[in-house]
């Protein structure tokens, strides 16, 4: 082992930011706030990778270029585990937007609902058939790509006399999986706005809002791998005393893991909707343990439409004066 060096500090910070959210989501499954078929079980994984990520990234600041093969074997597996942060917050960003248009749409262009009883190999039929099932085939063969090129640039460089077809190789897959994530999270995007012109929100917005950070992850993801002085593979981001180059440690930690950090942020913000002036996303499981706990018909609202277009909610059972007003127009 190595001397701590400075450049461990915002491994730290992180890593205690992310315990922040670590401890809060975990408080909430306690406490029956979040349900483990929720959307947030989806970031909770995000957050346990993060977690992994950063762990490693102080292990590998610790440690000393003496022990090449181990400290080469921590920094692959940093590389991984941000891989794969952000295709799990890609995924994340997916999921709440289609719980957001199942509760205020009534359904999701992005991943139809399937009806209860529907045998298993329909259901998966019917599921690869949409475009959720070309997103998550997408990141699946993306994720895939980008292990293997890490996977032939880590064998390339623990070699004496490396070959540059393998290094190459290594960064053109990193490329094309990396670029691969970027695209999707254009596409959510274009879904995002797509709702927004259906029916606009707080709690859109603030999935929305994820948008700008994911695509500064992903465009910094490429540019790690192809400008020398952004890429843990350049020997020349290291300093004498076996530290990182400024330079570095920033685009490392405000472009990648300060993106990530906001966008976690950002979906987990959606849980606070009517405390924001909005209204709060219910997840198909959560109604039907409201129709459970309140009987058929209570407690639940309906939409009531005039004949002038103008829209309002009311308390099924209960009277609203618009309803009367559309009954006694029509």
């Amino acid at each position: 082992m190595g001397t701590v060096h400075k450049d461990a500090a915002p491994a730290i910070i992180f890593l205690i930011l992310y315990a922040i959210y670590f401890i809060w989501i975990t408080f909430c499954y306690a406490t029956k706030r979040f349900s483990w078929k929720s959307r947030y079980s989806f970031v909770y994984f995000h957050v346990i990778l993060r977690l992994a990520g950063q762990s490693c990234g102080i292990v590998f600041s610790v440690m000393s270029w003496d022990n090449f093969n181990k400290r080469l074997g921590v920094l692959v597996a940093y590389l991984v585990l941000s891989a794969e942060g952000y295709f799990s917050l890609v995924l994340c960003a997916y999921r709440f937007l289609i719980v957001w248009q199942n509760d205020r749409l009534g359904n999701s262009n992005i991943e139809p609902r399937i009806p209860k009883g529907t045998p298993f190999w329909e259901r998966m039929r019917i599921l690869r058939r949409s475009p959720m099932g070309f997103v998550h085939w997408s990141l699946i063969g993306a994720n895939t790509v980008i292990i293997t090129g890490g996977s032939y640039l880590s064998n390339a460089l623990s070699k004496d006399d490396p070959k540059p077809s393998a290094i190459t190789t290594g960064k053109i897959l990193r490329c094309v999986g990396t670029g691969v994530f970027l695209a999707l999270v254009q596409v959510f995007f274009a879904f995002g706005i797509q709702s927004y012109r259906k029916k606009a929100d707080r709690t859109l917005v603030a999935i929305m809002a994820t948008w700008p950070f994911l695509t500064v992850r992903g465009v910094y993801g490429i540019i790690s791998i192809v400008m020398k002085e952004y890429s843990y593979y350049n020997p020349e981001v290291y300093t004498s005393d076996g530290g990182m180059s400024a330079k570095f440690l920033t685009g490392e930690y405000v472009l990648a893991t300060t993106m990530e950090w906001c966008s976690c942020g950002l979906l987990l913000l959606t849980y606070f909707g009517r405390a924001m002036g909005g209204e709060h996303m219910r997840e198909d499981h959560e109604k039907k343990a409201l129709a459970t706990t309140t009987g058929p018909g209570e407690g639940d609202e309906e939409k009531v439409v005039t004949r002038d277009g103008e829209e309002t909610i009311a308390e099924r059972g209960q009277e609203s004066p618009n309803a009367n007003k559309a009954e006694r127009q029509v």
